[in-house]
C-alpha cells in the first residue's frame, strides 16, 4: 500500500469530526486546514547519460531551472470485472486491476539565442538513434556499450507549498521518481517563418518513463530539493555599486553572504 514519506504535507486527521466542518467550512479562528494551492513545481535530474554531459556540461541546469511546464501526471484507475448472476444477469463487480499508466511527460523550456535547448536533445536523440541511419552512434563515438542505462536517464518532480524553500516544514505536496527516462523529439518546428510573427519560442519535450510514487521518493525529494535549488528573495537584493571594499563600506557587511550575483565571487551564486 502507499502511504505517505517523510517531508511530506500532512492534515490534523481529528478535523473533519468537529462540528464546524461541513462541506468543506472551516473553523476560521483555529485556521487548521489550507487549501491546496498549485503553481510551485521542481524537477530535479538525478542522472543523465554521462556523454550527454560530457558534451553539455550545462544540461543538468539549463533543462532543470528552465522549464515553464510540466505534464503527464495521470490519475490512477481501479479496473474491475463484472460477476453476472440470476436470470436477469445482474451484476457484482469485483477488483481485478489498476491501470497505473504515467510513462510518459512534457516538460516545456523557454529557449534562448543560440538555441541550447533545441541542441541539447538534438543531441542526445540523435546519439540514440541517428535522423540519417537509424543507428545507435553513441557506443563506437564514447567508447561505451550500447544499453539503455547508458542512454536513458531519471529525475524527480517535486510540488510543494508556496513556502517553497521551508523543506524543514514538510512543505512537499507530491513527489514522483522518473526512471528510463529518454526524450522523443529534435525540436525544429518553430524555425518555420510566417510575415510579421516575432514570439518568443517555448519549446514542448516529451519523454518516455516510468513514474514511481512510494515514501522512499518522498523522503528522497525532501533531500534533493534542499540541494539542487537556493531561493534569492527580495531582502537579499543588493546594488552592485562598486569593487568589493567599496561595497562592503557601504553596506556594513560582506555582501557575497546573499549569493548574490554582484560579479563577485560566492560558494552560493552557483546555485541561485
Amino acid at each position: 500500500m502507499i502511504t505517505k514519506g517523510s517531508g511530506i504535507a500532512t492534515y490534523e486527521s481529528g478535523i473533519a469530526k468537529q462540528s464546524s466542518f461541513f462541506t468543506g467550512g472551516m473553523d476560521f479562528q483555529a485556521l487548521n486546514l489550507d487549501p491546496l494551492i498549485t503553481g510551485y513545481a521542481f524537477i530535479i535530474w538525478t542522472h543523465v547519460p554521462d556523454w550527454v554531459t560530457g558534451a553539455y556540461s550545462d544540461f543538468i541546469p539549463m533543462t532543470q531551472k528552465n522549464f515553464k511546464s510540466f505534464d503527464g501526471v495521470e490519475d490512477m484507475s481501479m479496473d474491475t470485472a463484472a460477476y453476472s448472476q440470476s436470470f436477469n444477469g445482474t451484476e457484482y463487480n469485483v477488483a481485478s486491476s489498476i491501470s497505473k499508466a504515467n510513462t510518459e511527460f512534457t516538460l516545456k523550456h523557454q529557449e534562448f539565442s543560440g538555441s541550447p535547448i533545441k541542441d541539447m536533445y538534438q543531441y542526445w536523440i540523435s546519439g540514440i538513434r541517428d535522423p540519417e541511419t537509424g543507428i545507435a552512434t553513441y557506443p563506437v563515438k564514447k567508447g561505451i556499450e550500447y544499453a539503455a542505462k547508458n542512454h536513458t536517464g531519471s529525475l524527480i518532480y517535486i510540488v510543494t507549498r508556496p513556502d517553497a524553500n521551508n523543506v524543514s516544514k514538510s512543505n512537499i505536496e507530491f513527489a514522483a521518481y522518473y526512471t528510463n527516462v529518454m526524450p522523443t523529439k529534435i525540436p525544429l518546428s518553430h524555425f518555420n517563418y510566417s510575415q510579421n510573427d516575432h514570439a518568443l519560442v517555448e519549446i514542448d519535450i516529451p519523454f518516455k518513463g516510468n513514474m514511481h510514487i512510494s515514501p522512499r521518493v518522498d523522503a528522497f525529494a525532501k533531500t534533493q530539493l534542499n540541494k539542487a535549488y537556493s531561493f534569492t528573495t527580495e531582502d537579499m537584493f543588493v546594488p552592485n555599486v562598486g569593487g568589493e571594499g567599496e561595497d562592503e563600506e557601504i553596506f556594513g557587511e560582506n555582501i557575497t553572504d546573499y549569493g548574490w550575483d554582484t560579479g563577485l565571487s560566492s560558494s552560493n551564486a552557483s546555485k541561485a
